[in-house]
């Protein structure tokens, strides 16, 4: 970083970049956090009016389970077969699911909402909980800045829908394993350690001291 009369460099330097080690602590610790809010706001919903739905599908097809396991004895084929050619069984089956996998949806949702959104809206550094605990923050490449609440909103918007709506829907809670893991794979296979994610939204993530004199060059010349 140089200055030069009124021209300004403010390319990052090479050691920008935080180690790997603290990036992973910083992701896990807001996975960990979302997981426990996720689980949380999963029971208020469950004893909420909003499983009202869920619940009384769930209790038809299950019904209907019990009284043709019932008829069938210990015949697993036969009950397989009988509950197949069931319409009304598979119609229940479906509902119970989506509006199971709804309810997730939703529990994700405001868990990553609170971890993701509001906490960096909030934060000076646009940091995560786990981003402000080690000291890292989201820089825009591009701008030569920290993320700006648009770059926040759209990340989470990304985030959401790559990280957490499609998976939900085929690993459910199993997701909190999985995803760390998908998004460290992702992370070795870029010199700038990016998820799909940050590289949708040009975002990089950076040790916040080395924005420090970005930041200040940028204040002496406004």
């Amino acid at each position: 970083m140089k200055k030069d009369g009124e021209n300004v460099d403010l390319d990052l330097e090479p050691n920008s970049k935080p180690y790997l080690l603290k990036r992973i602590i910083a992701d896990g610790c807001d996975t960990v956090m979302i997981f426990l809010l996720f689980m949380l706001v999963s029971a208020l919903i469950f004893f909420s009016p909003l499983s009202n739905v869920y619940n009384e599908h769930y209790e038809n097809y299950r019904r209907i389970q019990k009284s043709v396991t019932e008829q069938y004895g210990g015949d697993a084929a036969a009950v397989s077969e009988a509950l197949n050619a069931d319409r009304y069984y598979r119609d229940e089956l479906f509902a119970a699911n989506l509006h199971s996998y709804l309810m997730k949806l939703l529990a994700g949702f405001t868990a990553e909402a609170v971890v993701l959104l509001i906490v960096p809206l909030i934060a000076k550094t646009r940091g995560t909980p786990g981003k402000l605990l080690t000291g890292v923050l989201p820089f825009h490449e591009k701008k030569q800045t920290k993320a700006s609440v648009p770059v926040i909103i759209a990340r989470f918007a990304f985030i959401f829908i790559i990280d957490s709506a499609f998976f939900y829907l085929f690993t459910g809670i199993f997701t909190f394993l999985l995803i760390p893991v998908i998004r460290f794979i992702e992370m070795l296979l870029n010199k700038k350690n990016k998820t799909v994610c940050d590289a949708l939204t040009g975002i990089m993530i950076i040790e916040k001291l080395s924005y420090d004199g970005i930041d200040k060059i940028t204040e002496e010349k406004s």
